[in-house]
């Protein structure tokens, strides 16, 4: 038997292993990164849908002034400060951060319709344009970080 053929055959099984073990790894990587991906958007969709069912159901709220300020507990039915958790829990600073301002503008829009403002008053309006606003810049935070996942 010559030791070339035996070294060649040595080199190609080496070489075949090496092969099998980087695509395994670059799937696995792949794998990984499209599950964070999902876990992400699970956590995104679930806390805009707690978000929003809350700013829907504020607008539809009668006036009572002794509720004025405790938007947080009308909040918390609606499920957003769970959804609001989950949220710090896999996403990057900056997202909880913005996820924290668009949370304190719908408990502001919240006073603002039980304080009694109507739709066509100013108050109504600017508090709806800030929670519509930072909504908006947790949706471009969600975007980016999708992008980064």
């Amino acid at each position: 038997m010559q030791w070339s053929t035996l070294g060649a055959t040595a080199v190609g099984t080496a070489l075949g292993v090496l092969a099998t073990l980087l695509t395994d790894q670059t799937r696995w990587r792949r794998d990984r990164s499209d599950r964070e991906r999902d876990v992400l958007r699970t956590a995104f969709a679930g806390y805009l849908a707690a978000l929003s069912a809350a700013r829907d159901a504020f607008s539809q709220a009668e006036p009572s002034p002794e509720r004025v300020g405790k938007g947080h507990v009308a909040i918390g039915e609606h499920g957003v400060y769970a959804a609001q958790q989950q949220l710090e829990l896999v996403a990057h600073q900056a997202l909880t951060d913005a996820a924290a301002r668009a949370t304190l503008a719908v408990l502001d829009f919240h006073d603002a319709v039980v304080a009694g403002h109507t739709p066509n008053s100013r108050e109504y309006v600017d508090a709806w344009r800030a929670a519509r606003r930072t909504r908006m810049a947790v949706i471009a935070e969600m975007r980016t970080a999708l992008r980064r996942a």
